[in-house]
């Protein structure tokens, strides 16, 4: 090697090892930002918590189970919920039915910050790796959405009630239906069931042909197979329960082919977009009918 190819390979060296430092820098600056806001914070650590300003958020647009994101944009409901999620800290709550019921709803709204920030988004997959990339202040502490799920929604959902997890909305007309009202320990048996027959009863989540001899389920469940095994053997079995008893009579035939062979509705729980799909699909099935 000539000595100036030399130099030239070690003046590479140096930029690349130069670039990586950089980037450690930011890494560092940006972590210390993240510190210092979480530091001007002032925890809180009730026993018990029951959000305000998210209900108000619930109650004015939630409709029909799904966001009015349009309208939630021009209301500072929002930023006032997030405030709200900020301070409190769930750590001294008095079981995890509480502490269960916090992280659901600090969850949903998060998701719904997500969704809002993003809109008009209209496919939920827009987000990229935002949910495991983006932090929100969370009790002092900055949390991403998939950190939320994982490791303090999952480790407090109970197998003996698997149906818990339908008060977890993902944000796209796949996942369970948003509540028009916060997760409280004491409505949380009603709320989960009503939620689950509600997604049951969507027939983009669940399709039984006849003719084909096959009862498919959307991959909602199926990614949840292991909490429903307990209780109901599989989470299929519990779709099933949910089912008149001829359905039932007829899907539990041995000829019956069941499976997760529907597609995941990735399209974001918006309410004026809901309304244009269903608008669509009923002209459709009109057009059919008269010819």
């Amino acid at each position: 090697m000539t000595e100036r190819n030399s130099l030239l390979m070690k003046g590479i060296g140096v930029c690349i090892l130069a670039m990586g430092l950089l980037l450690v820098g930011f890494q560092l600056v940006g972590d210390g930002f993240e510190s210092l806001e979480t530091a001007f914070v002032k925890v809180e650590t009730p026993v018990t918590y029951r959000f305000d300003k998210y209900a108000q958020l619930l109650k004015e647009f939630v409709k029909d189970n799904s966001v009015d994101y349009q309208g939630l944009k021009k209301s500072p409901l929002l930023k006032e919920s997030m405030k709200e999620i900020a301070h409190i800290n769930p750590a001294k709550m008095i079981d995890d039915k509480e502490r269960l019921s916090y992280w659901l709803n600090v969850y949903n709204l998060i998701v719904i910050k997500e969704c809002a920030d993003r809109f008009p988004i209209k496919d939920l997959r827009e987000l990229g790796n935002d949910p495991t990339r983006r932090k929100f202040t969370v009790g002092g502490d900055k949390l991403s959405m998939q950190t939320i799920k994982v490791d303090k929604i999952e480790p407090l959902l109970n197998d003996n009630f698997p149906e818990e997890v339908f008060l977890m909305c993902g944000g796209a007309m796949g996942h369970p239906a948003i509540l028009d009202h916060p997760v409280e320990p004491g409505k949380m048996d009603k709320d989960m069931k009503q939620a689950s027959y509600t997604w049951v009863m969507d027939p983009l989540n669940v399709q039984f042909d006849r003719y084909k001899g096959r009862f498919d389920v959307g991959p909602f469940m199926q990614w949840h197979e292991e909490l429903f095994a307990k209780r109901y053997g599989t989470a299929i079995d519990f779709v099933i329960s949910f089912l008149n008893p001829a359905a039932q009579e007829a899907i539990t035939n041995v000829t019956i082919l069941k499976g997760y062979g529907l597609p995941f509705n990735w399209i974001v729980n918006d309410y004026a977009l809901k309304k244009q799909i269903e608008k669509a699909r009923e002209e459709k099935e009109k057009q059919l009918q008269e010819e």
